[in-house]
């Protein structure tokens, strides 16, 4: 549980980054139907963040993951 929350932190900051700057590009260029479905990605990639960072506080690491770190 803790990797699929890790991946799922990866892929909201992606779908972040991803809406913030092709949303407001499409934006500026004056199409606004396509800025209109990429800064829709922007909340889903919060919810996705926010999920992804509540799994991985509320599961326990691998057990490699634990001896790496020793």
């Amino acid at each position: 549980m803790h990797q699929v929350g890790r991946v799922t932190i990866y892929i909201g900051i992606a779908l972040i980054v991803i809406g913030m700057i092709v949303g407001f590009t499409a934006m500026f260029m004056d199409s606004d139907n396509l800025a209109k479905i990429f800064i829709g990605l922007v909340p889903i990639g919060f919810v996705l963040l926010l999920t992804g960072t509540v799994m991985t506080q509320l599961s326990a690491p691998n057990q490699s993951n634990k001896d790496e770190s020793e």
